[in-house]
């Protein structure tokens, strides 16, 4: 993200100047006109990744090397030692004899659980909204970064990074879209502790609180099961894609949710608004569940116990109310649960849903 500040400049009008130019608005001997500009301008696509620049002379834990033409290193080991200290710094290389990368999707799954999109925390990067790293827009058919991992404590499992370019907006939860070398390729780097995986393989998310939708856009009213995010309908450009379900109160529906793909048009019409076409949307499916309790829900400890859910037809539920255990099934055949623990009634500023999910990683 790039900063600039627009310097303070102050102009002075002497008083023969002043009557000439302004004499129908200012009457006195002499004016100060001071022009106070302070602009914050945020760039998330400078093409600027000087951070990731290798120096001459690097050495590295881990170099991967992801090309079209084979011959490379897509999947690379590494364990941590007592000179690692709390990262290992790594060498990412891609090269593609065809159609140029805009982005570079990265995730990481830490200790055995699911995977996450990695976010840089000591490097200053150019992001998309999606929190892909941004390749830029020229003709780029290679690139090298260097990278700094975390890596597991020795008492730790391990932590697999997953990296994938694309020629445009991708999906953390689908590899194969708009890959850019060919639907599968991917590469990854596995950073070994010194003991075993112990995480669940299930995704819980507490007390999500999704808003009835605002005309102005600037409601938290869609979300990914992917990852717990919740989104404004105004980020909808850049990041409709990864919504699988929002929430809508009708006056007669009363509390809904439905999928991204099935929305109601005459509450928002996500295409329209999101600028994203009709067929990248998630379908999501809904059903209130007759199968599981507030107790039996809150008992799940394994996404294994979600089997048993039989796909909705759906993709819409409405009429929710507190104490609802609702069944969902996403696009990418995930199975999870939501438990309804409050809702305020209405479709104004006050009007929302609180819920826990419980999904399948």
């Amino acid at each position: 993200m790039k900063t600039k500040i627009v310097q303070v400049i102050y102009i002075h009008l002497p008083q023969n100047n002043l009557n000439f130019i302004m004499s129908n608005f200012f009457k006195s001997k002499s004016i100060l006109v001071a022009f106070s500009l302070a602009l914050m301008a945020f760039n998330c696509s400078s093409d600027d990744n000087t951070d990731l620049e290798i120096p001459d002379g690097s050495s590295f834990d881990a170099e991967l090397f992801v090309s079209e033409a084979g011959n490379d290193m897509r999947n690379v080991t590494t364990s941590v030692n007592v000179n690692t200290g709390t990262s290992i710094k790594s060498k990412v290389k891609f090269s593609t004899t065809t159609d140029p990368m805009r982005r570079l999707y990265i995730t990481q799954e830490v200790n055995g659980a699911a995977a996450v999109p990695f976010v840089f925390t000591n490097q200053e990067v150019d992001e998309k909204a999606d929190g892909s790293l941004d390749l830029g827009s020229g003709d780029k058919k290679d690139f090298e970064f260097q990278i700094d991992l975390p890596a597991p404590a020795m008492n730790e499992g391990s932590i697999v990074y997953t990296f994938w370019a694309t020629t445009g907006r991708g999906d953390f939860r689908d590899i194969s879209k708009r890959n850019a070398i060919d639907a599968n390729a991917i590469g990854t780097i596995t950073v070994n502790g010194g003991g075993s995986n112990t995480e669940s393989d299930l995704r819980e998310y507490i007390a999500i609180m999704l808003a009835a939708p605002l005309a102005d856009e600037r409601s938290n009213t869609f979300m990914s099961l992917f990852d717990g995010e919740k989104y404004m309908i105004s980020e909808g450009e850049e990041t409709a894609a990864l919504w699988d379900l929002g929430y809508f109160y009708g006056a007669s529906l009363k509390a809904s949710f439905a999928s991204t793909k099935d929305y109601p048009n005459n509450v928002i019409n996500v295409p329209e608004v999101s600028k994203v076409a009709d067929e990248e949307l998630n379908a999501t499916y809904f059903a209130l569940s007759t199968s599981f309790t507030e107790r039996s829900f809150d008992a799940i400890k394994s996404s294994s116990e979600l089997n048993v859910i039989t796909s909705p037809t759906k993709q819409r539920v409405n009429g929710l109310k507190a104490g609802d255990i609702v069944e969902v099934v996403t696009k990418y055949g995930k199975k999870g649960l939501m438990k309804i623990t409050n809702i305020v009634p209405g479709d104004g500023s006050t009007g929302r849903i609180t819920f826990t999910v419980k999904i399948q990683s």
